[in-house]
């Protein structure tokens, strides 16, 4: 028997059809607020930070039920992973160890905030790989915040005029 063979006899993830409007309003929650990150990440020289924003606008328009997409888990995680970030950027600079380090703490901090959110695990990462975009720890505010408030109120905004269940909790 061939891998694809084998591959193709296993069973299926149980997944009802995604209705027509959810995927429109996947699509369109996603183009205003990336359109909107994407804006403050251009303009903070700082594109690399679309990656972590790309990933949470998954969760928050695409998973929106899921609990690590709800407000808490979004806003509270990618501040502790841009402080983390910030800070291990700070005491060791860029290197392999302050990147490992920076990311497991963020986890880690996380955790224990019970804020896991995964794109903010990113977030640390791009803040001790581009230094904080040279502005230190104003780099939590601005691009990191900003954004995350920005994808949050659109999320919202957005998933309430859908009737969507968005955010299930709020804190």
């Amino acid at each position: 028997m061939s891998l694809l063979e084998s591959i193709k006899k296993l069973p299926r993830a149980p997944q009802a059809a995604i209705p027509s409007r959810e995927l429109w309003l996947a699509l369109w929650g996603t183009i205003i607020g990336i359109g909107i990150t994407a804006w403050f990440a251009f303009s903070s020289k700082c594109p690399m930070l679309l990656g972590p924003f790309g990933a949470s606008a998954v969760l928050i328009y695409g998973a929106y039920k899921a609990p690590l997409a709800q407000p808490r888990n979004v806003v509270l995680g990618h501040f502790v992973g841009a402080c983390t970030g910030c800070v291990m950027y700070d005491l060791f600079g860029t290197t392999w160890y302050s990147l490992s380090l920076g990311v497991a703490l963020a986890l880690v901090l996380m955790m224990v905030t019970y804020s896991v959110h995964p794109p903010a695990g990113a977030t640390a990462y791009v803040a001790i790989q581009s230094g904080g975009l040279g502005t230190g720890y104003m780099y939590i505010l601005n691009p990191v915040m900003v954004g995350v408030l920005a994808l949050m109120i659109v999320a919202v905004v957005f998933n309430k005029l859908g009737k969507r269940d968005y955010p299930s909790h709020w804190w």
